[in-house]
């Protein structure tokens, strides 16, 4: 009799080490098994072969024809040690349970593709060669810092080709689904069927069909997704893109609370293949620690289209001033001004509001003033039930103000429109412009994606939130506005002026992409700040260096590492006393703690759900606390913000 140690793949497994099973058969590592657990059937992944047990074991019911890879096994055993918590979630990103109903069917997996056809790609620009070149020449990873339009789509199309003929597969992680489908579609044009999209939205029996496909094809393959396309079972791997790398939506929040970018280097590390991260607003956190370690950095400065460097400015509006007040909330007469002569041109315009800008915050219409934490530095946020203002990091909190701080205005501003009532005004304002709105309220049909050709040609006004500020090249834009770059600001976390920074980035990129001449208007409560200041000199370098400056001086990543700790629970003061009681218990040492606080939503579905954020200078040590803590808490090793 033969003995395994096995992770069951379900996220009702919540043990924190392997199982031990017994089996006739010699089984390798990696094996996709049936067991029972408790008195459930599901899916198992063997993690290799032990001696006999002091205690009785289960029989490994049956083995299944599904194995993953060597490279994947690998990768799983130091997600089991890098990202501590429940083991069934883990494994399950490798074995999803969809694979218990595979049956076996005819797969061609010695089907020929024809050769990838560049012929119709634009030549690569002088720039394009010149980082081309670095890449190549880096022996691992490289980040490519190129600005919106630099073509990096075309130059990962470049370098896939290469690896492509050298008979190895491609990996292109994108952050959400709405940029699948058009990087996809261009690599479909060079790659033909070589291509497979993986995402969300795909049916349970086609990612199962997906799953088998790139299982068992000897092809190189090109798989274009988000981040769980990582986890697919595909062999000899040359090289892997993140797209957009500084993304939020590479941090899964959900157990195992994994970032895509870590894992993406675990994944080339183990088969050996290049890595290529893309970004034109890098991640402060990654470029920091790419510099610190040599990274490779490749620049493009340049569109690609034009060849000559976008002179494009932002024209800041100032909202606290009077002359630019109308009846409309967020749009100045400046905006007005600018849509109107836009329309007369029969040109298109695009308006951008975060989606969370209605989010409750404190800023002075008269001064721009925000009310920040003594602490620590980041906004306060209102809480109207308890009419106090509290800092969502260190617990800090004082009697909401009636007067500005320091103008002594009454004139707070707590909340701003959203995307539904910017449309309403705009209606009225220009009744004869087709308008369409773009945000999480629209059915798949209507997403910009899958409208884009509608959208570019016959659509006056586009409002949206971020789903329209990525991906989508629209030749008749020519106005494109922020109705409230302060908006970000407002959320109480470390990272809100690095978000800041990168949405506006993003959303002027938008326009003067080489098809006609653009304006980039930005509206602001404080355009004296940081944040306005490093968008109007175009200096990427100088917001780094302000940025990491702030970042050393109160000690938040990359200086520290974190541990957020969450507390759900049927009341406040319950979900409070539970981390006080959990911090008594654990063995904190020289580590610093913030909080306990309420979480930036506190209730939720009948929940209150309080934190505390645990910093350490050395990483292992927080992962080595984050295993004593029970499952009844959510611990999260490397949090994306302290909300």
């Amino acid at each position: 009799m033969n003995y395994y140690e096995v992770i069951p793949a379900g996220k009702n497994f919540h043990g924190r080490e392997p199982l031990t099973y017994h089996h006739a058969d010699n089984l390798d590592a990696g094996q996709i098994v049936f067991i029972k657990l408790r008195n459930t059937k599901g899916l198992g992944i063997v993690m290799g072969k032990i001696k006999k047990p002091s205690f009785d074991t289960n029989d490994i019911e049956s083995v299944s024809d599904l194995k993953i890879p060597d490279t994947h096994v690998s990768l799983l055993e130091w997600m089991m040690k890098f990202y501590p918590g429940a083991l069934g979630a883990t494994a399950q990103l490798f074995a999803p349970s969809l694979l218990g109903n595979i049956k076996e069917s005819a797969i061609d997996n010695k089907k020929s593709f024809p050769r990838p056809d560049l012929s119709k790609l634009p030549k690569l620009t002088d720039e394009q060669k010149a980082a081309h070149a670095k890449i190549i020449a880096s022996s691992d990873t490289t980040i490519l810092h190129g600005v919106t339009g630099s073509g990096k789509t075309r130059l990962y199309i470049e370098i896939a080709n290469q690896i492509v003929t050298k008979n190895k597969s491609v990996i292109i992680l994108t952050p959400e689904i709405s940029l699948t489908t058009p990087i996809a579609n261009q690599f479909k044009a060079v790659f033909g069927d070589r291509v497979e999209i993986s995402h969300s939205s795909l049916t349970p029996k086609q990612k199962s069909s997906l799953w088998q496909r790139v299982s068992s094809n000897t092809n190189p393959l090109v798989i274009v997704g988000p981040r769980s396309s990582l986890f697919l079972p595909l062999k000899n791997i040359g090289l892997i893109i993140v797209d957009e790398f500084h993304e939020t939506a590479y941090k899964q929040e959900s157990q195992p609370y994994y970032h895509a970018n870590r894992v993406a280097s675990m994944l080339a590390k183990s088969s050996g293949s290049r890595l290529i991260f893309g970004s034109a607003t890098p991640s402060i956190n990654d470029y920091y620690i790419a510099r610190r370690k040599n990274i490779p950095i490749a620049k493009m400065l340049y569109p690609a289209i034009t060849g000559k460097v976008s002179s494009l400015k932002p024209t800041v509006v100032d909202m606290t001033d009077p002359v630019e007040r109308t009846p409309y909330s967020l749009l100045s007469k400046s905006l007005i001004s600018a849509i109107e002569q836009t329309l007369s041109r029969s040109e298109q315009a695009m308006l951008f509001i975060n989606k969370r800008g209605s989010a409750r915050s404190i800023c002075c219409q008269e001064c721009g003033h925000r009310e920040l934490c003594k602490n620590c530095d980041l906004p306060m946020v209102y809480h109207g039930d308890q009419h106090l203002i509290r800092c969502h990091t260190c617990g800090f909190h004082i009697n909401s103000p009636t007067k500005c701080a320091v103008c002594g205005s009454s004139k707070i501003f707590f909340t701003s429109p959203g995307t539904k009532a910017i449309e309403e005004s705009l209606s009225k304002l220009f009744p004869q412009a087709n308008i369409s709105r773009f945000d999480k309220d629209n059915k798949k049909a209507e997403r910009l994606e899958n409208i884009y050709k509608e959208a570019s040609e016959n659509v006056d006004i586009i409002v949206g939130t971020q789903t329209i500020t990525k991906g989508h090249d629209l030749p008749r834009l020519a106005l494109v506005a922020m109705l409230l770059a302060d908006s970000n600001l407002a959320f109480p976390d470390f990272s809100a002026e690095e978000r800041s920074y990168q949405l506006i980035k993003q959303l002027s990129g938008r326009v003067n992409r080489g098809h006609r001449a653009g304006i980039f208007l930005v509206q602001t409560f404080d355009p004296a700040s940081k944040l306005i200041s490093s968008i109007m000199d175009e200096s990427w370098d100088n917001f780094f260096e302000a940025e990491i400056a702030q970042r050393k001086k109160h000690g938040f990543p990359p200086f520290y590492s974190a541990l957020k700790v969450e507390s759900s629970r049927k009341s406040r003061k319950s979900a409070e006393n539970s981390l006080v009681n959990l911090i008594d218990k654990l063995d904190i040492g020289n580590m610093e703690i913030l909080g306990p606080s309420p979480s930036f939503i506190e209730k939720k579905s009948s929940m209150w759900h309080w934190q505390v954020i645990i910093k350490s200078k050395n990483r292992t040590e927080l992962s080595q606390l984050a295993r004593d803590i029970p499952s009844s808490f959510k611990a999260d090793v490397d949090p994306i913000n302290f909300l």
